[in-house]
C-alpha cells in the first residue's frame, strides 16, 4: 500500500512539473512572438516615439486605420486596440506600451459608448493576452484588483501556477505557442500597424431617427487613464466612431472630444450597428486624418 501511495504520489508530481515546464516553455515563446498585441509592440515595433497610439476594443482596432491617418497627417501612428476588452484593459495597455520605453504625444481612446459610465469593472474575455507578461508587476496587479464575471480568477493565480492560464485558454494560448515556435512573427488578425479591418460586405445604411446616447465620463478607470497621460505629457483625445443607431451626447467640455458618431449616413458603411466595413474604415480614417491636423496646428 505504502508503495502504491509512493507511485501516485510521484506521478503526481512528475506530472505536475511537466505541466509547469510545457507552460512556461508556452509562455516563454508567446512572450518572443507577434500573435497577440502586447509581444508584438514589444518584439515587432521598433520605433520608440509616436505621435499617437490608438487604445480601445473592437471599435478602436476596425474604425481607425493608421496607416491612412499617417499617409495624410505625416505622423506616425499604432493601433493597440483589443477586440472584447474594457477600459480597465485600455489603462493596462497604456502601462504596457510606458513600462517598454515607448513614448507618443497623443493618446485615441476609444472603446465601445457603454464603457465610458460603467462603474464596475471586470477581467474580460481577451485579457488572458497579457498572461504571457503576468510576471510584471502592473499586469499582476490588474489581474489581482479585478474579478472575472464569474467563476475562479484563473488569471490572478496564473502567476504562481502557470499552467492554470494555458490549460484555461489552451486555445488561445497553447496553439498559438506552438505555432509562434516555426512563425514567430505571425499576428493574429492586425497588420504591421495593429489595424484590421471587415471587408466590404453589402452593409446597410444608419437609421435616420437614431436614439441620444448620453456619455458622462463616470468610469473610474478613466480618471486612472487621464492620470497617467498627465503623468506622461500624453494629450488624451476621446474618440466616438460612427454608429448605425446612436448619437453620442456628451458632457464634458474640459476634454477634447472627436464625436464622429452621426458621420455617416445614407451611404452603407456599416458592418453592423456599430463597425464598419472596409470602406467605412478609410473614410472614418480620413475624417479623422483632418481633426488631428487640427488639433496639431492649434497646439503649434
Amino acid at each position: 500500500m505504502k508503495k502504491f501511495i509512493g507511485y501516485i504520489l510521484s506521478f503526481g508530481v512528475v506530472f505536475y512539473l511537466l505541466l509547469h515546464i510545457i507552460s512556461v516553455a508556452s509562455f516563454w515563446t508567446l512572450r518572443r512572438s507577434a500573435f497577440y498585441k502586447p509581444p508584438f509592440l514589444v518584439n515587432e515595433v521598433k520605433v520608440s516615439d509616436f505621435d499617437y497610439i490608438i487604445l480601445g476594443a473592437s471599435t478602436g482596432l476596425t474604425t481607425l486605420n493608421t496607416h491612412i491617418i499617417d499617409s495624410i497627417t505625416g505622423k506616425q501612428g499604432i493601433n493597440l486596440a483589443i477586440d472584447d476588452t474594457g477600459l480597465s484593459n485600455h489603462y493596462l495597455m497604456l502601462q504596457h506600451f510606458l513600462a517598454n520605453g515607448k513614448i507618443t504625444r497623443y493618446c485615441v481612446l476609444n472603446t465601445s459608448l457603454e464603457a465610458f459610465d460603467r462603474q464596475h469593472n471586470f477581467l474580460g474575455d481577451n485579457d488572458y493576452r497579457f498572461l504571457m507578461y503576468r510576471d510584471k508587476d502592473y499586469v499582476f496587479n490588474y489581474y489581482n484588483s479585478l474579478a472575472p464575471k464569474e467563476g475562479f480568477n484563473v488569471l490572478r493565480y496564473s502567476k504562481w501556477t502557470p499552467f492554470l492560464g494555458l490549460s484555461y485558454y489552451n486555445t488561445e494560448l497553447f496553439f498559438p505557442a506552438l505555432s509562434s515556435v516555426f512563425y514567430p512573427h505571425k499576428r493574429n488578425r492586425f497588420d504591421s500597424l495593429g489595424n484590421y479591418t471587415y471587408s466590404n460586405v453589402t452593409g446597410t445604411p444608419a437609421l435616420k431617427n437614431k436614439t441620444e446616447k448620453e456619455i458622462r465620463f463616470k468610469n473610474p478607470y478613466l480618471k486612472k487613464i487621464e492620470t497617467l497621460c498627465k503623468q506622461n505629457n500624453i494629450e488624451l483625445i476621446y474618440y466616438f466612431s460612427p454608429d448605425k443607431t446612436r448619437n453620442v451626447k456628451c458632457f464634458s467640455s474640459s476634454r477634447n472630444v472627436i464625436n464622429h458618431t452621426d458621420v455617416f449616413k445614407e451611404v452603407p458603411y456599416f458592418y453592423d450597428a456599430i463597425h464598419v466595413v472596409r470602406k467605412g474604415n478609410r473614410e472614418a480614417s480620413k475624417l479623422f486624418a483632418n481633426e488631428l491636423i487640427k488639433l496639431y496646428l492649434i497646439e503649434e
